[in-house]
């Protein structure tokens, strides 16, 4: 029992250590911290010491010619379970934060490098006490310092979606940047997320305005809704039968908002959207078509309430 809880508290200082100077470089690329990590980092030891020794053990056999199929269904069937073990964590686990502090962080990380170093600091419990303070003040600055009000844009190519920010509600507004990548629901779950991220502080979607309900916007909006938390999506009037790929990424969309709780509203008539205390407003333009589709075009603009 005794060697048990040495090996626990020289883990927990590690990876206190880890996610400490690691935590600059999860801001500035807009990763999301989980308080899960302690635990994943247990649990992922094993699983990698076994995978990458029976993938060895298959690429060895791979080059003498001997078979492997047997070595190649068992690394299946770990990464079958550890997606599992993955899929049991709690949708809203991840914590993001803006990068506003960036600085102030990356001197929080910086002072437990070098403190570490010092005699003093070398005990079990001034290294832990030590750590502990310096993550939490980080943690206490980069929520203290997350933007309250915003209004920016991510860009892709020639398109953009709009951000709004105000009194703890957020928006987003596409205006044609899901259709601008081929591959749409990479673009989001590899840049958007990310940047909005790194603007925001969060993944808490409130308003989600899609401004041209194609292929592409429903094939990101559903890969957005895998990763962030969205309250509700407004999308233009719909007439006529999706058929082919339209119909299938609309059904793809339409599960996964039922599965995330998503409300979802068609934007029939002019509407206005609450964003804090400002507010967006929803017009109704000209009959565009699409495919074997026809929809009604939706314009944005931002007010400012009294």
């Amino acid at each position: 029992m005794n060697k048990l809880r040495n090996w626990l508290t020289q883990f927990l200082i590690l990876n206190l250590f880890i996610t400490l100077v690691s935590l600059p470089v999860l801001v500035a690329w807009g990763l999301p911290l989980t308080w899960l990590s302690p635990i994943g980092n247990l649990m992922f030891g094993p699983f990698l010491s076994v995978f990458l020794l029976i993938s060895t053990i298959s690429f060895f056999c791979s080059g003498l010619g001997l078979p492997h199929i047997f070595l190649d269904t068992f690394l299946e069937w770990l990464t079958w379970g550890w997606q599992q073990i993955l899929g049991i964590a709690p949708d809203h686990s991840f914590v993001g934060f803006s990068t506003s502090a960036l600085w102030l962080v990356s001197l929080c990380s910086l002072s437990a490098f070098f403190l570490m170093m010092l005699p003093r600091f070398r005990t079990i419990r001034t290294r832990i006490a030590l750590l502990g303070s310096l993550f939490l003040c980080s943690i206490t600055v980069l929520k203290a310092l997350q933007p309250t009000e915003l209004s920016d844009a991510i860009s892709c190519k020639r398109k953009s979606i709009q951000i709004i920010k105000n009194n703890g509600s957020t928006a987003l507004i596409d205006h044609g940047a899901f259709a601008e990548r081929s591959n749409a629901s990479a673009w989001v779950q590899y840049h958007l997320i990310s940047e909005l991220i790194q603007k925001t502080g969060s993944t808490a979607i409130d308003y989600l305005v899609i401004t041209r309900p194609t292929i592409r916007s429903f094939e990101a909006t559903a890969a957005l809704m895998q990763q962030c938390a969205i309250n509700q999506i407004y999308y233009p009037e719909i007439t006529g039968s999706m058929t082919g790929s339209h119909r299938g990424a609309f059904r793809r969309f339409y599960a996964i908002a039922k599965e995330k709780g998503v409300r979802m509203q068609r934007v029939f008539c002019d509407r206005t959207i609450a964003v804090g205390e400002e507010k967006v407003e929803l017009k109704v333009g000209k009959v565009v078509s699409y495919r074997e589709i026809e929809y009604t075009s939706l314009t944005t603009s931002l007010m400012q309430t009294a």
